[in-house]
């Protein structure tokens, strides 16, 4: 029942760098502000009073956001007035970042806009990459991430011109988080990677933290706990190196966060508390909540619920007095959770209620979905069923409504980026014309020229025309060799697509340059993994575990293709793949089923061999799980066909539970083909959103 948002450092909380300038706090941007002020007192009306003008206003944005305001407008007119564009447009920047703190985002956007036109004319790139920056990160914080894109990767064009490294590696993180946030693991993962390798290069410790940070973020988001754990670990040991309090208690946070999902929340609580403390030393009461809800939830599962209680008492404290509507569903969430699991049911439908009620207000369909999950169980537990019923309903609905809204968003920003990237080509292909066209034109010069040589230059002429068309077929040959092989490129790059795609989705994507999502009521999921893989991965060389890898997926894929299944991809040392789709049949959990057998049993039959000649040898496990799914084609570039919903969780779940040399099904797939297989019945599964799980051994 818990929406962990306060759980995770936000992204937006951990950029790594904005092109608008950090705030000094305390008294050290007091003192600077009343230094400033002095000098304004006696200032000129020249450049320097602009610049001192835009620098006062940086210093007190924050504070006084009114007079930073009439600061900057007075220093505006001012470059105005003397033809001072670059100061111009440092002040129209900081007008930018003034509205951003209001939370008028569209004039934030005009200012910036103007800062970056004008310093397009003074034709400054480094000053034109900071403008870029500010808007990208302006766009990702109002959720357009396909704009934030657009002006990161053009900051990046010119960090790449100018060869600024440190720079680079920013702005490749930028991208990386925007990628993040519309749900592109993959390339948000490769532009961190390439940011991790400049930044490691040059010791930069405190960029270093904030990429291992993003990486851990993303692992986290996908629920692999373990891996997230270990890179939130790489940044905490370097904030413990620096001087830098706030960080330090977010490293401690998100460390803990990742010990609390690995089941140690005794562990975590050292750590929230620790992060507490520097919270307080900062005087950031906000931050201070964000604890106290964490520290809530853990003692929540160490079922210390009176301590749990007070603890999210505190934080309900500080979320009303700064008026944090989120944080307080998120408290109130939590402490229905809380007195849920104590047996107190009629308290958990009151803040059930509560959270629901500001879910309403704000339109935020996050908590409005949750709570009617929540309403489902509680009614559950009290006994009234038919409440229960019509909740959970609702509860199914809602999900499905969202769920087709949230995939067709995604795809509109993907179609976007295609488009982006189709102009970009229409742009070189245009160039390439015009270029082709004065050379069309030097040649038709060249050849007057000649013609005026007269009689004299006849044989001279005729025998540059023979070689002109000597040269001209040689063209017309070598013309038609490569449009020979474009069109075998094309043919091979539709047998690519074909390989990695459905046969009727890659056709709809060459149609369309797009593909609308499926809904599947019953497809049958299978997830493999190879136990103590990380172990194995540890003691061999990357070449030969890549080509134990390689002959094993193989042989999966063979099974698959033999059963008529769908590979979905590989993660690592896991494979994914499902029946039933693209095209539906009714023989699918039995098709699935008996391709574990056949992957099981023809893997331990290798494995013997392997370990006779000294090889790593895998054990491998299997979890399978029958229920709908929405399937489709992510990706900008690299297309990739993937499935979604609570049917791939649960049948990854169901691997994670599964044993060595096992095939972990659940009782929905088991109902289906218990008449053909030997199954034996070995407890149950907690599974997030569908309540406990009952799981079968499949004998074979």
């Amino acid at each position: 029942m818990v929406y962990p948002q306060h759980r995770k450092t936000t992204y937006l909380r951990a950029l790594l760098w904005v092109g608008v300038a950090l705030l000094w706090q305390g008294p050290l941007q007091a003192q600077i502000s009343d230094s400033l002020a002095r000098l304004l007192t006696t200032a000129p009306a020249d450049t320097q009073r602009v610049i001192l003008l835009t620098d006062y206003a940086w210093e007190i944005n924050e504070t006084q956001t009114d007079e930073a305001d009439r600061r900057l407008q007075e220093a505006i007119q001012l470059a105005k007035k003397l033809n001072y564009l670059r100061g111009e447009a440092a002040a129209r920047n900081g007008l930018g970042v003034v509205e951003e703190i209001r939370g008028n985002f569209d004039r934030a956007q005009q200012h910036y806009q103007q800062a970056l036109d004008l310093r397009r004319k003074l034709g400054d790139q480094k000053e034109i990459a900071a403008s870029l920056n500010n808007l990208g990160v302006l766009f990702e914080m109002i959720g357009r991430f396909d704009l934030a894109l657009k002006y990161h990767r053009d900051n990046l064009e010119i960090q790449e011109q100018l060869a600024d490294t440190v720079r680079i590696a920013r702005a490749q993180f930028n991208i990386a988080g925007a990628y993040q946030e519309m749900g592109l693991y993959n390339e948000a993962q490769t532009y961190l990677y390439d940011a991790r390798a400049i930044l490691e290069a040059q010791r930069d410790l405190d960029g270093m933290a904030k990429v291992y940070t993003q990486l851990g973020h993303i692992r986290f988001e996908l629920d692999r706990y373990d891996e997230a754990y270990g890179f939130y670990k790489l940044a905490l040991e370097i904030r413990e190196q620096l001087d830098d309090p706030g960080r330090l208690a977010e490293a401690l946070t998100d460390y803990a966060n990742a010990l609390d999902e690995r089941d140690s929340a005794d562990v975590a609580v050292a750590y929230y508390l620790r992060a507490l403390d520097l919270w307080e030393q900062l005087d950031d009461r906000p931050g201070q909540a964000n604890v106290y809800i964490n520290l809530g939830d853990a003692h929540k599962h160490l079922a210390n619920y009176q301590l749990a209680l007070q603890y999210l008492r505190q934080a309900e404290r500080i979320c009303l007095e700064f008026d944090d509507k989120v944080g307080l569903m998120e408290v109130y969430n939590t402490i229905g959770d809380t007195y849920s699991r104590a047996g107190q049911q009629q308290k958990s439908l009151e803040f059930v209620r509560k959270f629901y009620a500001i879910a309403q207000e704000t339109n935020d369909n996050k908590y409005i979905q949750g709570a009617f999950k929540d309403f489902a169980e509680v009614y559950a537990k009290i006994g009234d069923y038919r409440k229960a019923y019509d909740y959970r309903v609702q509860y199914d609905e809602f999900r499905y409504n969202n769920l087709n809204e949230k995939i067709s968003t995604e795809f509109a920003r993907k179609e976007a980026l295609f488009e982006d990237e189709k102009r970009k080509q229409q742009i070189e292909r245009q160039q390439n014309a015009l270029e082709l066209q004065a050379v069309r034109i030097a040649e038709s010069t060249t050849r007057q020229y000649a013609l005026l040589g007269g009689a004299f230059a006849l044989l001279i002429l005729v025998a540059l025309l023979f070689n002109r068309n000597r040269i001209r077929a040689r063209s017309n040959r070598e013309l038609a060799a490569k449009n020979a092989a474009i069109e075998h490129e094309r043919q091979r790059a539709d047998e690519l697509l074909t390989n990695i795609l459905p046969a009727a989705t890659a056709a709809e994507l060459k149609a369309h340059a797009s593909v609308q999502p499926v809904r599947y009521e019953s497809v049958t999921v299978m997830f493999t993994d190879f136990e103590g893989f990380t172990k194995i991965a540890e003691n061999v060389s990357f070449e030969v575990l890549i080509s134990e890898l390689n002959e094993c997926f193989s042989l999966f894929d063979d099974i698959v293709k033999k059963y008529g299944l769908e590979k979905i991809k590989t993660i690592g040392d896991a494979y994914m793949c499902a029946g039933g789709l693209p095209t539906p049949n009714n023989t699918h959990p039995v098709d699935v089923v008996r391709a574990a057998i056949d992957m099981q049993t023809e893997l331990q039959a290798l494995m013997l061999q392997k370990k006779a000649e000294d090889k790593p040898v895998f054990n491998m496990r299997i979890g399978i799980h029958t229920g709908p799914v929405v399937a489709g084609v992510v990706g900008s570039h690299k297309f990739a066909y993937d499935i979604w919903g609570d049917t791939v969780n649960t049948a990854a779940r169901l691997e994670q539970s599964s044993a060595s040399h096992k095939i972990n099904i659940s009782e929905t797939t088991y109902l289906q083909v218990k008449d053909l297989f030997s199954c034996t019945y070995r407890g149950e599964l907690t599974a997030k959103n569908k309540g406990q799980v009952k799981m079968y051994f499949v004998e074979y």
